[in-house]
């Protein structure tokens, strides 16, 4: 079973984002500015740290890529509303 992770964006753009496996980091891929190019780079974007967050009574994988209170990630877990974690992170 894939694990989804809310990443809250620095460019507000808050998404849910999938892998296979659970993991202590993401990778965030830079937003490509040209297709044009020929060659793929597979290190563009940065690392963002993740961490369990407890809300409505599960733990959930949260990406920050900026600042977000709590009260703050819980509105977007409720609002994007992603799988919680079956094991937390720990």
């Amino acid at each position: 079973m894939n694990t989804q992770y809310l990443l809250l964006a620095s460019d507000g753009d808050n998404r849910i984002i999938e892998a296979e496996e659970l993991k202590d980091e993401l990778v965030v891929p830079t937003p490509l500015s040209s297709h044009s190019s020929d060659k793929a780079d597979s290190d563009a974007g940065h690392r963002v740290a993740v961490k369990k967050h407890y809300c409505n009574g599960n733990y959930y994988a949260v990406a920050l890529d900026r600042h977000a209170a709590s009260n703050e990630i819980d509105d977007i877990i409720d609002l994007l509303q992603p799988a919680p974690l079956e094991q937390p992170i720990s």
